[in-house]
């Protein structure tokens, strides 16, 4: 028996926590600063909104501008770990996002929420970090399609980065994730995602990638991750790893608060297991191409640490062209037309 969750209560909540920041979130934000110090989960998810260098999502598996050319490539200082052994948080760290595309034909407009916790016992420094995802799916489609209006994903992850010496680390990732329409449950809604890549150091300005990333779509399973981090300033920086583009600029900082801009291109997409209107189980794949400009406000690092533990929130616009539906049983793509979308994100 499925259920229908109402996009617009999902999604006003998240665009209130942009302004609204729960106190039982903010009282002591480890768990966040962890977040901003080492990757979350393996994948590819919605996620175009991010200047720093590990925040990674496994969930809605859209490859996204902040997944594989923001990792981190340097051993994070032993203040993280010893930070986190020693504080016990009090809140939960959580993110909040949504997106909406417009299109006539074929619209989604998507909410997301996720949890994340370091392992800090049995491993080294950095700890790996274990990510739970739910994001849900509102479809607008014409009847023609026969498509379900309510999508569901079920995430969990895990990411992982070593040093292996001055020069060189690797980061691994490892996750699964159910998504379906509560009809078809059948293997047709599992996915494996996962990823392996190596990040060699040539100076701190430049910073070379190479790896692969399994994405869990039925369409585009594994794809190369191959490309350079370029930060020539202090308030410019490149991330250069295919299949995705990006560039970020710091607007200005007041020493309480970071504003970011940026500007870039990247692949989208995902897939889900549903039912058919006869009953015939089947998989759907959404695919996209997407150009988009946006704003962060981060808090500003203490001197001479990387991150600063606090509230982020990013706001972005853009276009997504290249667009089709693909169905697994007939082999068919449906191509769909160029559309505007909008995102907004939070993170405690």
């Amino acid at each position: 028996m499925s259920f229908h969750i109402p996009f617009s209560v999902l999604s006003a909540a998240i665009v209130l926590a942009i302004g609204v920041a729960p106190a039982a979130l903010a009282v002591q934000q480890v768990g966040d600063g962890t977040r901003l110090s080492y990757p979350v989960a393996p994948g590819v998810a919605h996620s175009f909104d991010s200047n720093d260098q590990t925040q990674s999502h496994l969930s809605q598996s859209h490859l996204s501008f902040e997944n594989v050319s923001t990792v981190p490539w340097t051993q994070p200082p032993a203040f993280v770990t010893q930070e986190l052994r020693n504080e016990r948080p009090t809140g939960i760290p959580i993110g909040l996002r949504t997106e909406w595309l417009t299109d006539s034909d074929v619209g989604l407009a998507t909410a997301g929420v996720s949890l994340k916790a370091p392992l800090l016992r049995g491993f080294g420094s950095p700890p790996p970090i274990i990510k739970l995802g739910f994001d849900y799916t509102n479809l607008f489609a014409s009847d023609s399609f026969g498509l379900p209006d309510d999508l569901y994903e079920y995430s969990l992850g895990v990411s992982w980065v070593r040093r292996i010496n001055d020069r060189w680390a690797v980061r691994t990732m490892l996750g699964t994730a159910f998504a379906t329409d509560h009809q078809n449950t059948s293997s047709d809604a599992w996915q494996f995602r996962g990823g392996a890549f190596g990040i060699y150091e040539r100076s701190p300005q430049w910073k070379w990638t190479i790896g692969a990333i399994a994405l869990g779509r039925s369409d585009l399973p594994v794809l190369p991750a191959v490309g350079a981090i370029w930060q020539p300033t202090a308030r410019t920086r490149f991330d250069l790893t295919l299949p995705t583009l990006k560039s970020n600029y710091l607007l200005f900082d007041d020493g309480q608060r970071q504003q970011w801009m940026y500007l870039g291109v990247g692949l989208s997409g995902t897939t889900w297991g549903y039912e058919q209107p006869d009953g015939t189980d089947d998989q759907l794949s959404y695919g996209d191409w997407r150009v988009l400009a946006g704003w962060e406000s981060r808090p500003t690092p203490p001197p001479g640490k990387p991150f600063a533990i606090g509230r982020k929130k990013t706001v972005s616009i853009g276009y997504a062209f290249s667009r089709d539906l693909e169905f697994e049983n007939e082999t068919v793509e449906a191509p769909l037309a160029n559309t505007f979308l909008i995102r907004v994100s939070t993170s405690y």
